[in-house]
């Protein structure tokens, strides 16, 4: 009869082996293989192995698995040792539940084991207490558009109730209009500007224009422009939370500061959306050099021309 703390320990083998198919799927991944010795001539069972080739070159792989409460020591370590050395393995890994000791680490680092314990977030047996951060970063441009017109009559450009002076242009005398925001954000959103932060750049639009403005009696007339041009600079923000996946597992691993590596994260309930449980940070360059492990970063480089970032300038410089 089969006792719940073995059906347990099984479950744990397997937990295992889900995890290093899905972390090398080039690899023949087996359950509870049995490999004969080498020099002992003994069938050794080996509850996970990986093989897989690398030219004409086979590896393997050994992992040892044990679901127990207390620390392994340097005695577990020796003696997966020893099984490694027999069957002639490439790699060992061993896997603790319980973690391991101080020494059993300082074992395993100079003789080449690794070390890990399996996460697996919807058990109730094999789930840590596990956040990963997200560093959200938004780049912000600041832009001013210029142009310069030849007025024949006393004209000024149509104001928006609440923007201000507005600038509308048009490539064929008014039948087709380009707003400047627009065209600004679909060249941005395109990648066709420069994104980098800090520096001042000058962009010359190198179109024949004209511009709507607005006579003296009220009526619309289109004038041709010159030197149309944007001037910008893009800064950088960025934002961290601490986000703990609900559907996930993979490897904590002993010798890397118990970083989690892991084999499989349901994106499903990833924040989408920016919220006030983002804490702005000042570098999120540091963040992601210092961590260890998984960290989930989100990007922003879309422009919306609703948040009334731009400031126009537009000469008139008077007749030829």
């Amino acid at each position: 009869m089969v006792s719940k703390r073995d059906e347990q320990w099984a479950k744990y083998e397997e937990l295992a082996h889900k995890i290093v198919s899905d972390l090398m799927p080039y690899a023949t991944v087996e359950l509870d293989d049995h490999i004969s010795g080498r020099d002992s001539e003994a069938d050794r069972q080996i509850d996970v192995s990986a093989r897989w080739l690398d030219g004409d070159q086979e590896y393997l792989m050994v992992v040892q698995v044990r679901d127990r409460k207390r620390r392994a020591d340097v005695n577990t370590i020796g003696e997966f040792k020893s099984v490694i050395q027999d069957v002639k393995a490439h790699k060992g890994v061993l896997v603790c539940s319980g973690g391991f000791s101080k020494q059993a680490i300082t074992y395993a680092r100079n003789t080449g084991i690794s070390l890990f314990s399996l996460h697996d977030a919807t058990s109730t047996n094999w789930a840590t207490e596990l956040t990963i951060p997200i560093v959200w970063v938004a780049l912000e441009p600041a832009i001013s558009f210029g142009c310069d017109f030849r007025p024949t009559v006393t004209c000024t450009a149509p104001v928006d109730p609440e923007k201000g002076p507005e600038v509308v242009l048009s490539a064929d005398g008014g039948n087709t209009r380009i707003y400047i925001e627009k065209l600004f954000e679909e060249m941005w959103n395109a990648g066709e500007v420069d994104r980098g932060v800090g520096e001042e750049r000058d962009l010359q639009l190198n179109l024949d224009l004209c511009m709507s403005l607005i006579d003296q009696n009220g009526r619309t007339m289109w004038l041709p422009v010159t030197d149309v041009r944007f001037r910008y600079s893009v800064s950088r923000r960025a934002w961290l939370r601490q986000y703990r996946p609900a559907d996930c597992r993979g490897l904590i691993d002993f010798l890397d500061s118990e970083s989690f590596i892991p084999s499989y994260m349901s994106l499903a309930d990833v924040p989408i959306r920016r919220d006030e449980s983002f804490i702005e940070i000042s570098d999120p360059d540091r963040v992601v050099l210092n961590h260890r492990g998984v960290i989930i970063t989100a990007e922003a480089f879309q422009v919306d021309t609703k948040s009334g970032f731009f400031h126009t300038t537009i000469r008139d410089v008077g007749p030829a």
